[in-house]
């Protein structure tokens, strides 16, 4: 018995190797060393056999083995690496892992359509880190390059050429675009990602902010930006080092206030052992209410808050409300904090007002705002005594300390030097140079010291407004330390040091204290042109990104309403949504039936007319059967209709050296005359 073989041609297998390693790029990316370099091994070896010869697992039994020896090596490795965790990293490499495993051994067409198969979830795979514009791109030209493979294995009968295949591919995915846009508008969403992963997937890639600050002793290997979750010494001036964005806000009406009041309140830290500062435990302070007297005007915001996988919500100082849509609590010392960990983007509406007063009747955790470490920073605590006995009253005292700042040669630094021993000491009496958080803490100590009770309180300050969307975008560049002491009738009153050392921090923004290469390109130079050409297009793209992660990327619940009223639906539920949906769903098939009946007129004239001369010959009972060819059909039609012998014969003989012989406009136009001309009857 014959066989047959059923191997796919190996321009096909190449072009499949190129969209699965398109495909798998980011995963090489985000995964170990190892996963990516097995990866390339594998394909490679498969790349060998085309290009060298090189022999495929299945040519020998030595070679079997140590295909699938090695596959189950990576899977130890993967255990060793991810342990029994089975979440997103470790199912994205294993995925990686499969497909490169798998395409060595691409036999049958079996094999190459289980690689096909294994290449679109890596595709969904890749959205799990990054749901880019970019990315989204990418893996659409992934999607294109499968279809073309799918489309070249089944098109050696059409024989279909690569521009062809290119465009059939491609029309199809935009074909499925239009259903797609409604399913993703008009399909009720749900809270949260329509995937449960394990905690790895929450892990934020964006920087964050630390429960704790210190001055000084950040060992220099972790020392980069905040591009993890990390507790790290120093670890806000090493946040300068981060564009990442921490959140965006849309302030209602466009109206905003100056920079120099754009303070967004986050972790709140009373507790230091004299280098590390943190926070009281979450539960005295939610078990107490902070009495909060508001004045002044009053600013409506919505925040876009990126993940961090903690409970902090930033805040304009002060809230003057909790998110109706979240799930929340002001602790006693004014941290916003939500019910559950930040582990996606998430909005919510507020309104704040900078002008307050907070807990001035009573503060219950004054003696915490006094607490010192004993033995430490004995030169501060000289000097605090010294300033007690010049000043009368805490704000002369307060005062005194600004202006010490102001005028003994402090200085702003984006990369202050390492404090060693007391940091506080060293910071005050010989470096002089420091971040925002070397301000807020020391100062907190020469106040506690004076028996004023102070704490500090992180989160940011500033902000860039893009002027194309009105949009205020916050970085983790922006992330700042101040100090808040209680006063008596005053309550927390916020003393930010940092301003009396750089009021263009506090005024301007970080962004104009940073070197010329981080505001724009080196290469632009002092160019003003280019500089401003640069800077309209990075609003203009930065506005494009935001719309994309706020109307896309966030595209939840409340979004997906908010959209459905502009659009005119009233009240809209997930009942009235499955109702259009369905009828969409409907109009949708009943176009698609027209067309496919539309469709049935065939393009060839000579084919029309044929079908003219069945339809003619149907109305006396003689109908072709679909099995039927032309020349059995008249054989059969001459037997019932004797006298029109001649005309059948005529007609049938034509179209036929019309479909197979010759197409020439004289044939066409005697069988359409004939055709017209006939006209059976018993």
């Amino acid at each position: 018995m014959k066989t047959v073989d059923l191997s796919p041609p190996q321009a096909t297998i190449n072009a499949l190797i190129l969209a699965l390693s398109l495909a798998a790029i980011p995963h090489i990316i985000y995964q170990p060393v190892w996963v990516g370099m097995t990866f390339v091994i594998m394909i490679s070896w498969r790349l060998l056999h085309h290009w060298k010869d090189w022999p495929l697992p299945a040519a020998s039994r030595w070679l079997k083995v140590l295909h699938n020896g090695t596959a189950l090596l990576t899977i130890v490795m993967l255990f060793a690496q991810f342990g029994l965790t089975i979440g997103r990293d470790a199912g994205a490499a294993l995925l990686t892992m499969m497909l490169a495993f798998k395409v060595v051994e691409i036999r049958s067409l079996r094999d190459y359509y289980l690689s096909c198969f294994l290449g679109f979830f890596v595709v969904i795979t890749n959205f799990f880190y990054s749901q880019s514009v970019f990315m989204v791109v990418l893996m659409l030209i992934v999607v294109i390059g499968l279809g073309y493979c799918l489309l070249s294995v089944n098109s050696q009968v059409s024989a279909l050429n690569i521009k062809q295949r290119l465009w059939l591919s491609s029309k199809m995915v935009l074909q499925a675009t239009p259903m797609m846009l409604f399913l993703f508008v008009l399909f009720p969403r749900i809270s949260g990602p329509i995937w449960g992963l394990p905690q790895d997937a929450n892990a934020s890639q964006s920087a964050q902010m630390t429960e704790q600050l210190t001055l000084g002793d950040l060992p220099p290997s972790q020392g980069m930006s905040g591009i993890n979750d990390q507790i790290q010494m120093g670890k806000i001036s090493q946040l300068i080092q981060s564009d990442a964005i921490a959140f965006r806000v849309k302030f209602t009406d466009n109206e905003l206030p100056p920079t120099a009041k754009l303070y967004w309140r986050g972790p709140v830290l009373w507790q230091t052992d004299g280098t590390v500062w943190s926070p009281i435990a979450e539960k005295p302070l939610q078990s107490q209410h902070p009495h909060i007297q508001i004045s002044g005007s009053s600013y409506h915001y919505q925040m876009t808050l990126e993940p961090h996988n903690k409970t902090w919500l930033f805040a304009l100082d002060f809230p003057t409300e909790q998110p109706q849509t979240l799930a929340s609590h002001l602790t006693s010392d004014g941290q916003l904090n939500s019910d559950k960990p930040i582990k996606q983007r998430t909005q919510y509406s507020l309104t704040s007002s900078p002008s307050y007063t907070f807990n001035a009747a009573a503060e219950p955790n004054l003696d915490a705002a006094l607490q010192l470490p004993e033995g430490k920073h004995p030169q501060t605590l000289a000097l605090a005594k010294q300033w007690q006995q010049q000043t009368d009253t805490p704000q002369q005292y307060i005062n005194t300390a600004l202006a010490f700042f102001k005028n003994d040669g402090f200085v702003y630094s984006l990369s202050p030097p390492r404090l060693n021993g007391d940091t506080v000491d060293q910071f005050l009496f010989n470096t002089k140079e420091g971040f925002c958080e070397h301000y807020a803490a020391s100062f907190t100590v020469l106040m506690r010291a004076a028996g004023i009770p102070a704490r500090i309180v992180t989160g940011y300050q500033g902000g860039d407004i893009n002027p194309v969307d009105n949009i205020l975008t916050v970085r983790q560049r922006d992330a700042h330390a101040w100090s808040e002491v209680w006063l008596p009738e005053r309550g927390w009153v916020r003393i930010d040091p940092t301003a009396a050392v750089s009021h263009q921090r506090i005024e301007q923004g970080i962004e104009q204290l940073l070197p010329p290469g981080r505001q724009s390109p080196a290469m632009l130079g002092n160019h003003s042109q280019l500089v401003a050409a640069w800077n309209s297009l990075k609003n203009n793209w930065n506005a494009f990104n935001t719309a994309w992660d706020m109307w896309v990327v966030s595209f939840g619940p409340e979004r997906q309403l908010e959209l459905l009223s502009k659009l005119g639906m009233n009240n809209p539920n997930w009942k009235k949504m499955t109702l259009v949906l369905t009828i969409l769903f409907v109009f949708t098939g009943l176009i698609m039936m027209l067309g496919v009946w539309f469709k049935r007129s065939p393009d060839d004239p000579a084919v029309a007319l044929y079908q003219q001369f069945c339809k003619k010959l149907a109305r006396t009972g003689i109908t072709k059967a679909d099995y039927e060819g032309p020349q059995d059909f008249a054989q059969r039609a001459q037997v019932a209709l004797p006298k029109y012998q001649q005309q059948i014969e005529s007609i049938t003989t034509q179209f036929t050296t019309w479909r197979y012989r010759q197409q020439d406009d004289q044939t066409l136009a005697s069988l359409r005359e004939e055709v017209k001309a006939f006209n059976p009857k018993h």
